[in-house]
């Protein structure tokens, strides 16, 4: 892949078609490449982190809002396997594995500068890639693809494959899990998200896996404390912020003026109704007059 070109991270949107679930490939502009001699001298610059899109959880792990530092930090990483392990294709698989080992180096210094231990660091590098490569290579692009033979396992840690060690150290940070707090979370995260490791060739692997999740939550529970229940704790609001009406109208005023529409409508609807029963009322008057009584001719009846 040529240096004019990058690869865009664009996080699922909630919702969103798969088809909008892709690794994008921008071309720069003839106008915003640099001469030869600028690259030449420019100073090497830190990898900057993969653009974050309109996921909810993910947007608030990049902002710093999420269940702790470490988890925040791979936003974007995370972000990545949830997209890529429900991808059918993928256009350029080399340019996705330089762009993942450049994010999680951006992960291993972004993490020291937090002030997170090395030993967690290291743990959370190979937790992280344990999961992306389960992603990629269950996918049909990866497993036709030369990932196995160049995985990030194989990278970072010089190991083909993960998903029984990322258990065994899930089991040695609980035993400590008032110092290992965020590795916890990590892989609660990481299990919550669908990675299965060993667990995905068991008969009742994902049962397993329920298990593994439901102590973790009452572990971090334990330490972090009981969750917020209500889901505002400033529900009331700001209050009324212009006056009503009756703020300015006193009551008796409103009385008056809707007793005086009652009585006018009321009076109005009495003198139209007079109006309209007049003539009715007199041709009753002259229907119910008696008729002449008829007089005998010659003075006999008939």
């Amino acid at each position: 892949m040529s240096n004019n070109d990058r690869t865009v991270f664009r996080q699922p949107t909630p919702g969103g078609e798969r088809g909008g679930d892709r690794t994008v490939m921008r071309p720069r502009s003839s106008a915003a490449r640099p001469s030869s001699r600028g690259s030449q001298s420019a100073a090497p610059q830190r990898h900057q982190p993969a653009t974050v899109a309109s996921d909810p959880h993910a947007a608030q792990f990049a902002n710093g809002r999420g269940l702790n530092t470490l988890v925040s930090l791979a936003a974007t990483l995370l972000a990545v396997y949830e997209k890529t392990r429900h991808s059918m294709t993928h256009a350029d698989t080399a340019g996705l594995h330089k762009r993942l080992c450049n994010e999680i180096r951006n992960f291993e210094v972004n993490a020291r500068d937090a002030g997170i231990r090395q030993e967690v660091v290291i743990s959370a590098r190979y937790v992280l890639c344990s999961i992306l490569d389960e992603a990629v290579l269950n996918t049909p692009w990866g497993s036709e693809s030369a990932w196995a033979q160049r995985s990030l396992l194989s990278v970072f840690h010089n190991e083909t494959s993960g998903g029984e060690k990322f258990f065994l150290i899930l089991d040695r940070v609980r035993q400590s899990p008032s110092e290992n707090l965020e590795m916890l979370e990590l892989f609660y995260v990481c299990l919550s998200m669908g990675f299965e490791g060993k667990f995905r060739l068991m008969s009742r692997g994902r049962d397993g896996i329920e298990e593994i999740r439901d102590d973790l939550f009452s572990t971090i529970r334990r330490y972090r404390g009981e969750y917020e229940r209500d889901l505002s704790t400033h529900w009331q609001g700001l209050g009324r912020t212009k006056k009503t009406l009756a703020e300015y109208l006193p009551v008796w005023v409103a009385v008056v003026v809707v007793g005086a529409i009652l009585l006018f409508g009321f009076s109005g609807f009495r003198y139209w109704l007079y109006e309209r029963a007049t003539p009715v009322v007199e041709q009753l008057n002259v229907i119910a007059l008696p008729p002449e009584s008829a007089e005998p001719e010659n003075g006999t009846l008939r």
